[in-house]
């Protein structure tokens, strides 16, 4: 598949953003790239040490470290809770519309010492026995309150609770996502550096060889002591290279052991990934509907709007009823027939007049946060475009990379193989061996390195894409649904009667009306401002009242 670069321009004014670059499209050459036909009369060439032993069969594999990590990992398992707590917001909120009830239990006990006339007002024979007085009492309360309509302020949070729901799950969602690059990308580095350190490690060995030929050369009479020194320096440098391809390895396995938990085993080959675009029209047609960040920004704008609702509902009048049942007698000696039994009802009608501007700055405070979040919305779309973009041009470049460093693979491994050869009937010199040496190997460590780019520049585009998801890529793996603990915070308490007292409080309730959002005017004339002379002097802050309320400024 013959894939495009991607320039900016067109697809920043597909989308209606400003272009940022002139430049729209480069196309791939059609003709097939090949070495020269003078080489296919000519055998492969067969290098010294070629033929090593094979690799250790593949015990591991990437979609066991998905599964593994996605049972295993704390951070995306603290994440899954985060969104636990958060749809717990809708049981909160629908619980403003259902009955409570609640037992209340209160006794006392009165010591008194009687006044003149209190003691005047009492029998003779109290008096004389006790001349103090002492009561105890006992009361219980059963009440239920069951409100009739909150002024639209359970219908406003209800749906604010399952906006930000939403939002969570697709911040869940996208944290999977780049979870899933990180493993993906760690997983590649693994391999790439265990074959890297085994390249290394090959060019060592086939340095140390080198040098041991130009020795006995060097005592046969035939080179020098400098030969000695060119093949002693390339010899050292290589496994200064070696040990970095083992810090390297090292660093890899513990990227992968932070994100799966345990050490990588033998690893198979990276799966080819599914749902890759064709092209990048369908790339960004697939992250417009798709993108989590971008549904998450949609799914915020529309809780903050319920919010602005929500705000109103506050001056809105309210309604419950409540049923009151409780005794009252006294406590000692206790006796259930001296206690009078009470039942009442009563519905009160609460109508807010005066909030002291409370009511009007929530809502202010509720729309400027709409504007907010709604502004988010194209700020997040531009981020999504870019990161399209980039990945999209990451793939194609480590794709073009790869299959002229196949070919340069080929081309070294034959101009190797011939100045070897050329070196040893005298036709070359010790440099042009090691140079030639050199370049084959760092051939071989470049092409895993752009193997490895274009992997997970695919994994980088499906994540924009929205498509990067432990569903798509494992089969029949358990998969958590969140779906189903925010059905469990709903049901949470529900009642029969829920319907009709939610039907109620959604009659008259206020909608969510977002202001304009304010911008300034593009100026067509705008010039920059020639520098000042001088020395400028730093405004005071105590002066120009900064974080000062108004009026406060000459206090």
């Amino acid at each position: 598949m013959m894939l495009p670069i991607l320039g900016v321009s067109k697809r920043l004014l597909f989308y209606g953003l400003p272009a940022l670059a002139a430049v729209s499209w480069f196309p791939v050459a059609a003709q097939e790239q090949r070495l020269n036909p003078v080489h296919d009369a000519y055998a492969d060439p067969d290098l010294p040490f070629d033929h090593q032993e094979g690799e250790t069969p593949p015990d591991d594999s990437l979609a066991a470290a998905i599964a593994e990590t996605f049972t295993s990992n704390p951070v995306l398992a603290a994440q899954r809770y985060d969104l636990r707590a958060t749809d717990d917001e809708i049981g909160i909120a629908l619980s403003g519309i259902r009955p409570t009830a609640q037992m209340q239990v209160s006794g006392n006990y009165d010591y008194i010492l009687p006044g003149s006339i209190t003691q005047a007002g009492r029998p003779l024979s109290d008096q004389l026995n006790d001349p103090h007085i002492q009561r105890d009492n006992v009361a219980t309360q059963l009440v239920i309150d069951q409100p009739i309509t909150t002024g639209g302020r359970v219908r406003s949070a209800v749906r604010a609770a399952a906006a930000t729901s939403a939002a969570g799950r697709e911040a869940l969602r996208g944290a999977e996502g780049d979870l899933l690059v990180d493993l993906i990308a760690a997983y590649s580095d693994v391999r790439r550096d265990r074959r890297s350190l085994a390249i290394r490690g090959k060019n060592v060995r086939v340095l140390e060889a080198t040098l041991d030929e130009i020795v006995a050369r060097r005592d046969a009479g035939e080179l020098t002591r400098t030969d000695i020194a060119q093949a002693e320096t390339q010899l050292l440098a290589a496994r200064v290279q070696h040990n970095a391809a083992e810090a390297q390895l090292e660093a890899s396995q513990a990227a992968f052991v932070a994100i799966v938990g345990r050490e990588p085993g033998n690893l198979a080959e990276e799966p080819d990934l599914p749902g890759l675009p064709v092209s990048a029209d369908e790339a960004f047609a697939i992250a417009e509907s798709a993108n989590p960040d971008l549904a998450r920004a949609v799914a915020n704008e529309r809780a903050s709007r319920a919010r602005i609702a929500a705000a109103r509902a506050e001056g809105n009048p309210q309604l419950s009823i409540q049923g009151v049942a409780g005794t009252n007698g006294p406590a000692v000696p206790f006796d259930q027939r001296e206690h009078d039994v009470t039942f009442t009802g009563r519905a009160t009608l609460t109508i807010p007049i005066v909030s002291g501007g409370r009511v009007r700055s929530l809502v202010a405070q509720a729309k400027n946060r709409q504007s907010a979040d709604a502004l988010r919305i194209e700020a997040t779309r531009r981020q999504m475009v870019q990161g399209v973009l980039n990945a999209w041009n990451q793939w194609v470049t480590a794709a073009r990379n790869l299959e002229a460093q196949t070919l340069q693979l080929k081309a070294a491994r034959i101009y190797y193989e011939g100045t070897f050869e050329e070196y040893r009937e005298g036709l070359r010199s010790t440099f042009d061996v090691l140079y030639a040496q050199n370049s084959l190997r760092e051939t071989e460590v470049a092409l895993l390195a752009s193997k490895r780019d274009r992997y997970v520049a695919q994994a980088i585009l499906l994540r924009h894409m929205g498509q990067l998801e432990a569903r798509q890529l494992l089969a029949g793996a358990p998969i958590l649904d969140p779906a189903e603990y925010t059905k469990r915070a709903a049901r949470r308490g529900a009642l029969p009667s829920d319907a009709l007292f939610r039907a109620i409080d959604s009659l008259g309730a206020p909608m969510a009306r977002p202001q304009r959002i304010e911008t300034p005017a593009p100026a067509t004339d705008a010039v920059l401002l020639p520098p000042r002379a001088g020395t400028v002097q730093p405004r005071s802050l105590v002066k120009h009242g900064v974080n000062q309320l108004p009026g406060e400024e000459g206090q």
